[in-house]
């Protein structure tokens, strides 16, 4: 989901000793459900994409307390979460050096509800990959599958799309980051880092 929040809607929402934020909209999200939310705040114009888990649903509301959804943030949002409390704030703010994408095209296959997409990457970093992407687009907030080799044992990583492109002066396309650990988290690093071995330029 995508929202442009007032900063004090943001600021009134955020509890940083909880990490945890409230969302004054409602979804089809249940509590426990994985999401991704793409957030801007009125006045600024940065955004940020925040992942976690669904932590309360409130449908019915009153001025004090609106409808809409907490969210419990992943460690890696929280960050991502402070910098839009900083600006909401009107402070200044400065980006983060991220970290670097190597522009490399691999075919890669995506598992989306039980079925295969075959795609090619537009760039890949430790964090996730920008994929082309020629069926219907995946929605933000979306979780799929990547499949990391073509055994049948090869490990499959876990990613949310983080955003997506329709096409026109960008390539129809999908931003992936990986979510998760364990052997296909270590294989998504070792293709990150076959990536900059390669001597492919950085986007």
């Amino acid at each position: 989901m995508a929202l442009n929040l007032e900063p004090g809607q943001f600021l009134s929402g955020w509890r940083p000793e909880a990490g945890t934020l409230f969302l004054p909209t409602l979804s089809e999200a249940r509590v426990g459900d994985d999401v991704a939310v793409r957030i801007g705040i009125f006045g600024q114009t940065i955004r940020a994409t925040l992942l976690g888990s669904i932590g309360l649903v409130r449908r019915v509301g009153r001025p004090s307390l609106p409808p809409g959804v907490e969210l419990t943030l992943d460690k890696a949002s929280i960050p991502a979460a402070i910098f839009l409390a900083t600006a909401s704030k009107g402070e200044k703010v400065s980006f983060r050096e991220r970290a670097p994408r190597y522009v490399i095209a691999r075919p890669i296959r995506a598992v989306r509800d039980g079925l295969e997409v075959a795609t090619d990457t537009l760039n890949v970093s430790e964090g996730g990959c920008a994929v082309t992407w020629s069926g219907p687009l995946p929605m933000v907030g979306e979780v799929l599958g990547l499949k990391l080799g073509r055994s049948f044992l090869a490990p499959r990583a876990r990613a949310v799309v983080c955003w997506n492109s329709l096409g026109g002066e960008v390539p129809r396309a999908a931003g992936l980051r990986i979510i998760g650990g364990g052997r296909a988290g270590r294989a998504w690093r070792a293709l990150a880092v076959a990536a900059s071995r390669t001597g492919a330029p950085t986007a």
